[in-house]
């Protein structure tokens, strides 16, 4: 959780310019999402309050939400009770996770009155709740009636209760005695940075581990190992901390992890000089830029899960049909029985009478004229028996060749879902599954609804593929397929005849061509190529990868079949291993998109 009470207090802080605004617009753009727009003259802000369970926060915004044509019923009432109005207080109850905006406007009957949003950014108990002056409840973001919570009622009519004192000490009033009757009596393998977070306001774990390294202990340091100069050290940072609070000196960060990832947000300057993070002179800017990042990898997560689920569903329903096709298959190979069956009975007809259930006859078909036993059916004549052997065979014959087809189909269909479910895993970013999510849909596997249809780029440049593109160690340039549009493009537009096409053997990947410029090819660049059309590859974690190449010529895509489906020949293999410490610096040399759009 990015928001704690101390980087509450720092937003309350850069809010105090909001004092005095009017509120000129309110808008709803999420479910438990509410933007405020506030000005006076000369200037204007928006705040951004959101109670969404994993990620609650409050900060002023730059990158405004879109409003949405219809609002809901809570951004109603907010408008009804507060548009017009003016922001007198904003205050935050000794560092926890609530910020309330006192609010003037004007009553019902014409006269001023006075209105409290509380934003409760508290994880899953997070809410954004309005009330008016005598503390009753106007109405919430999240209703909770008594059936979920029965001590605390947040339902229009309720008087508001505070969530309830976790009697931590407060860290704003901290005292030596206070500190040493909360530390003195803890278990001795409660874990350091957990007992301060879990003892004083405001702090949460990354803040409760940055003062147990400012104390000069490690973070798996506990109780016992903490002498009393060691207690002394800790209520030092504490102290430290307080008076940064109390002296609004506030050093936002946001934190960084091993990728360059953001991955939280600080008030101050982190414990180690090494840490790596990014400095801003506004802890709103900081809030911001994390959770655009947050936001957009949950995204890109949750779109990739959802069409990992799409292509598993069509695979699971295409391995039934496989299997039924087979079986059809396996039954109509049988039909050189049936018309031996039938030739074997015209030959026979004198030895036969109807009624009868079966014959044994010489097969003059076996080399060793074996006999064989002939079922038959005793409600026809013998003609009629060997007539409808024949009309099996027929059936059976037709049978073979229309299900062989079928069946193929269905074997291409399955590598081509399987060569989607490898670029869902490999894809980067948004971009990239939203591009995959638009081939799903033309190619039926997915139902356009509304809101996909309205995120349709009607641009045609900016649906146009945009393959990677690599410059390799003698200067030639790579190009690399993330999906089946994007393999269609490198290989059948960028591709030229004499160009070199590469691609995993026997499994999902990406499409990739050298520009050879007619040039001979240089072993290194086609090695280079080889480790790259591995690693974007359903093979890339393996070594020793068969990797084919070939002539751009000697590329195909059958008639019918779907992107990104090729054949080839003429190949040669090349076997590499997309190892990390070698295909690093490869990845490296990456240049911008190839169709012209940068990333």
């Amino acid at each position: 959780m990015a928001i704690d009470g101390i980087i509450l207090a720092a937003v309350k802080e850069e809010m105090q310019q909001l004092l005095g605004c009017r509120i000129t617009k309110i808008y709803q753009p999420g479910k438990r999402d509410i933007v405020v727009h506030c000005r006076r003259p000369g200037s204007g802000w928006a705040v951004v309050l959101s109670a969404d369970p994993q990620n609650p926060r409050v900060f002023l915004a730059e990158d405004v939400p879109v409003n949405p044509p219809s609002p809901p019923s809570f951004c109603m009432l907010l408008r009804k009770y507060l548009e017009g109005g003016k922001i007198l207080k904003v205050e935050q109850p000794d560092l926890e996770r609530i910020l309330e905006v006192t609010v003037e406007n004007t009553g019902c009957g014409g006269e001023p009155a006075h209105y409290r949003l509380i934003a409760e950014t508290m994880g899953r108990h997070s809410n954004i709740i309005l009330l008016d002056a005598a503390g009753q409840v106007l109405d919430a973001v999240v209703r909770i009636d008594s059936l979920v919570n029965r001590h605390r009622e947040i339902v229009p009519g309720a008087i508001y209760i505070p969530p309830p004192d976790q009697v931590k000490l407060s860290l704003l009033a901290l005292d030596w005695p206070s500190f040493l009757d909360r530390m003195a009596p803890a278990s001795p393998k409660a874990l350091l940075s957990t007992l301060i977070r879990d003892s004083f306001t405001g702090i949460g774990p990354r803040t409760a581990e940055e003062l147990v390294q400012r104390a000069g202990f490690d973070l798996d340091a506990v109780r016992q190992d903490v002498g009393q100069d060691g207690l002394k050290g800790l209520y030092l940072a504490l102290e430290q901390l307080a008076d940064r609070i109390k002296e609004r000196r506030f050093a936002p960060r946001v934190l960084l992890d091993a990728r360059g990832e953001p991955c939280g947000v600080s008030a101050f300057q982190p414990a180690s000089p090494s840490a790596a993070a990014w400095e801003f002179t506004s802890i709103s800017r900081a809030l911001e830029t994390y959770y655009a990042s947050k936001l957009a990898r949950q995204e890109t997560a949750n779109l990739r899960r959802n069409l990992i689920q799409v292509v598993e569903k069509h695979q699971g329903r295409l391995a039934k049909k496989l299997k039924a096709q087979a079986a059809e298959l396996a039954a109509a190979e049988d039909a050189d029985t049936y018309r031996i069956y039938g030739e074997l009975l015209t030959a026979s007809l004198y030895q036969l009478k109807r009624g009868m259930q079966s014959v044994t006859v010489e097969n003059f078909y076996d080399p060793d004229l074996k006999r064989v036993t002939i079922p038959l059916d005793h409600r026809l004549t013998p003609s009629e028996n060997a007539q409808a052997y024949f009309r099996r065979y027929t059936k059976a014959k037709k049978t073979l060749a229309e299900g062989a087809y079928h069946y193929q189909r269905s074997l291409d269909e399955q590598e081509y879902l399987e060569q989607v479910r490898t670029s869902l895993e490999l894809a980067a970013d948004a971009a990239d599954l939203s591009e995959i999510q638009r081939e799903l849909i033309e190619e039926g596997y997915i139902r356009p609804t509304r809101s996909l249809k309205e995120k349709r780029p009607k641009d045609s440049k900016s649906t146009r593929p945009q393959p990677f593109r690599f410059r390799s160690s003698d200067g030639l340039e790579i190009l690399v397929g993330r999906n089946n549009r994007q393999n269609e493009y490198v290989t059948f537009r960028a591709g030229s005849p004499n160009d070199i096409w590469l691609h995993v053997k026997d499994m999902a990947g990406s499409h990739v061509i050298i520009k050879t410029q007619g040039t001979e090819l240089p072993p290194a660049t086609l090695e280079e190529a080889a480790l790259l059309a591995a690693y974007y590859s359903k093979g890339r974690t393996g070594r020793n990868v068969a990797v084919d190449y070939t002539f751009r010529k000697h590329v195909r895509k059958p008639r019918g079949a779907k992107p990104g489906m090729v054949i080839y020949d003429h190949q040669r293999t090349l076997f590499v291993s997309p190892l990390a410490e070698v295909i690093k610096p490869l990845l490296a040399r990456q240049t911008e998109a190839a169709s012209g759009g940068g990333r």
